[in-house]
């Protein structure tokens, strides 16, 4: 009786992020310009909070965006992917979305009582709040 092949290990993948299963914030797609249901997407699914999306692109236009079918300008698509990729970190340091979410909105001692979320409307403010998300992650007294 031949033998049974030996069962092959199964790769396991590793656990993907909101941005990398969109991946639509690449350098030429925020040149581009980002399809404003993209974005609606994100909301809907809950990996961004639609008041903080407001804060980079006001309500009545976005929404006017999006039912026209437009995209977003690449400085709105920008601060929009820094949200995402700081809501990413945050979900992965906290493991809880919900909680992640609600840290990145209100003021944070380590920040000088700025908040989070507002500060990612630069890259240096966006920079600032993931060194206090890997300080978190990795123990260190902020």
């Amino acid at each position: 009786m031949p033998k049974a092949a030996p069962k092959r290990k199964q790769e396991q993948t590793p656990p993907r992020g909101f941005a990398e299963q969109e991946r639509p914030f690449t350098h030429d797609a925020i040149m581009r310009g980002i399809e404003a249901k993209k974005v609606k997407a994100l909301i809907d699914r809950g990996a961004l909070d639609a008041k903080q999306v407001y804060r980079f692109i006001p309500e009545r236009t976005f929404n006017r965006r999006l039912a026209k079918g437009e995209t977003l300008k690449p400085a709105e698509a920008d601060g929009i992917s820094r949200l995402l990729r700081l809501t990413e970190l945050a979900t992965k340091i906290f493991t809880d979305a919900a909680f992640a979410r609600k840290w990145l909105s209100l003021p944070n001692p380590a920040l000088n009582q700025r908040i989070p979320s507002e500060l990612a409307a630069t890259d240096a403010g966006a920079c600032e709040v993931e060194v206090i998300l890997n300080r978190i992650a990795y123990g260190v007294y902020s």
